[in-house]
């Protein structure tokens, strides 16, 4: 929010730098900063906090981190450093090890993040909420885990083939999905319940996201990953589509136009309309393999007044429309 036109404010030496990171949220400001291995030495991840830059408030280091991907949680308060070698010791992997920690900002606390399963990790994502992270990880089929912010796990999905994590806006809704080089099957579940709402498949898809309502996840086919069936399919919150799907001959990028914090209400499940049968959850939290036999792809639903057009769909969802 500060005048650019200003310019540097501050300044932080940090000999050896690859990477730094800045936290959202409100002030003051914190950066995270990593340091690769040199010479004997092994990484490290280091915060430093707005108005106090000459030391780090907190600093990890790691023996095996040739790279890191740093993930601050959505009000800036603590970081998961998911760590990466182009070499496994235990030679149970073809592309290197992983691993997950956790920081507080403050340093009050750090972790070992405890996987559920041993194998690679494929994907980590805080709850937009803040309360709480999601890991797919283990080798395949993966066990995708919800964790709070202890590092403790509060809830199993189960394991299949799964290795994006995607959530909903307002933390409510989450999709767990095989795409990439995996069959493209999807999981729609309901946080707050911890139940299955509904599976689907995309093939092929490359991108993916949620609306900025909660209520629909689209997944794209792009080129140059993809030069052939490219374009979007959009399903609803819950699994059931696709609602929309449109073809394209060449098509790069596809993403939802962002809305203002509060311009849509974060809602539960709607009622099912009358006729329409709930893909059967399991109580206990395991998501089905995919390595049997494909699962029935729930029917689409079309409201009464939707035209059909991505547009109605969301203004209707905007003027308090059912779905």
């Amino acid at each position: 929010g500060g005048d650019v036109r200003v310019g540097a404010t501050a300044k932080v030496e940090v000999p050896g730098m690859a990477s730094f990171h800045a936290s959202p949220g409100p002030s003051p400001c914190k950066v995270a900063v990593f340091v690769p291995e040199k010479k004997g030495k092994p990484a490290s991840v280091r915060i430093y906090h707005q108005g106090a830059w000459g030391a780090p408030v907190c600093s990890k280091s790691f023996f095996r981190a040739q790279d890191v991907e740093v993930k601050w949680d959505p009000k800036g308060q603590a970081v998961l450093v998911m760590t990466h070698t182009d070499v496994d010791s235990t030679n149970q992997s073809y592309y290197g090890s992983t691993g997950l920690y956790m920081l507080r900002a403050d340093g009050e606390f750090d972790c070992v993040v405890p996987q559920s399963k041993e194998g690679p990790i494929y994907d980590v994502q805080w709850n937009p909420s803040g309360k709480g992270f999601a890991v797919a990880a283990g080798t395949m089929p993966a066990q995708t885990t919800l964790y709070n912010l202890r590092c403790e796990p509060m809830f199993e999905f189960g394991e299949a083939h799964r290795n994006n994590i995607s959530w909903s806006p307002h933390g409510r809704f989450l999709c767990l999905a095989g795409f990439g080089n995996l069959a493209g099957d999807m999981d729609f579940w309901d946080i707050n319940k911890k139940k299955m709402m509904g599976t689907n498949t995309c093939h092929c898809a490359v991108g993916f996201g949620w609306a900025p309502d909660s209520r629909y996840f689209m997944a794209s086919t792009l080129t140059p990953r993809m030069n052939v069936d490219n374009g979007i399919k959009i399903f609803k919150y819950n699994g059931i589509g696709p609602v929309i799907e449109k073809a394209e001959d060449q098509l790069f990028q596809a993403d939802w136009v962002p809305a203002a914090a509060g311009v849509y209400p974060d809602r539960p499940q709607s009622p099912r309309p009358k006729g329409e049968k709930a893909e059967e959850a399991n109580a206990g939290g395991s998501a089905p393999s995919t390595s049997g036999s494909p699962a029935v792809k729930p029917k689409a639903y079309r409201p009464p007044h939707a035209t059909g057009s991505l547009s109605a769909l969301m203004r209707a969802e905007r003027d308090g429309g059912s779905g």
